[in-house]
């Protein structure tokens, strides 16, 4: 079987995120991750100053080049309305430049992909922040194979309400920057540690090669982004108009 080669962009949420996956059927290796949070050190970086430098360094250090990639995989949403679109031109110039197909994840499914393996039964929650008291979230539960499945639709509700989303049970995984900025007013589940909590571009490699399985002969090389909800400057804009 062919080795499949995956270059993984994240810039959904602080973190500027770039990882090189080999899959060969359902044996997956990860070559080479980084990840950087922008929002922290002396100093507060963009993800367009740190994102091609993040890809150059990775490729040096596996030895790789972004010739020998066969896909290149972006988070499309929800998340940074800027950082989506930094990472979708990205991905997309790389790819099509390449002539390589680009796949488009979106954020929550990848962010769940960081719990696959990690338990078998109940239910994984990732939440990123919306602020105002609101996450983007959706509720994922394990198959008999110990997969995910996504059971709801992608949500953006105030954090009371999506806690009504989840199904009772005592196997609960939550995880996201938004757990982390509403964790006062959570009362179920378990926090996913710090390590695992975040968006991480490995996942969302795993969860691309997944994708790649199901529509082998899918290219989509035109900016898809999953917004959820309209940026803010336009709901601000409504609100004033109404």
């Amino acid at each position: 079987m062919n080795q499949t080669r995956i270059l993984a962009i994240d810039t959904s949420g602080t973190q500027a995120n770039v990882a090189i996956l080999l899959s060969n059927g359902n044996d997956y290796i990860i070559v080479g991750e980084t990840t950087l949070n922008a929002r922290t050190g002396e100093k507060s970086w963009t993800h367009s100053e740190i994102l091609m430098p993040g890809v150059d360094s990775l490729l040096n250090l596996t030895g790789m080049d972004i010739s020998d990639m066969d896909y290149i995989a972006y988070t499309q949403g929800p998340g940074s309305f800027t950082g989506l679109r930094i990472g979708a031109s990205t991905a997309l110039g790389l790819a099509n430049g390449l002539g390589k197909p680009c796949i488009p994840v979106p954020t929550l499914d990848a962010l769940a992909y960081n719990m696959l393996g990690v338990a078998s039964h109940g239910y994984v929650v990732p939440m990123m922040d919306a602020r105002r008291g609101q996450v983007y979230s959706a509720v994922y539960s394990f198959t008999q194979n110990r997969q995910l499945t996504r059971i709801t639709d992608y949500l953006a509700l105030p954090v009371s309400e999506m806690l009504e989303q989840i199904p009772p049970s005592d196997n609960i995984y939550l995880l996201g920057d938004g757990v982390c900025a509403n964790k006062n007013a959570i009362n179920i589940g378990t926090f996913v540690p710090p390590h695992n909590n975040r968006q991480r571009a490995s996942s969302l490699a795993i969860c691309a090669a997944d994708m790649i399985k199901i529509a082998s002969n899918q290219k989509n090389n035109n900016v898809e982004l999953l917004y959820i909800r309209a940026p803010q400057a336009e709901r601000d804009l409504h609100a004033k108009n109404s």
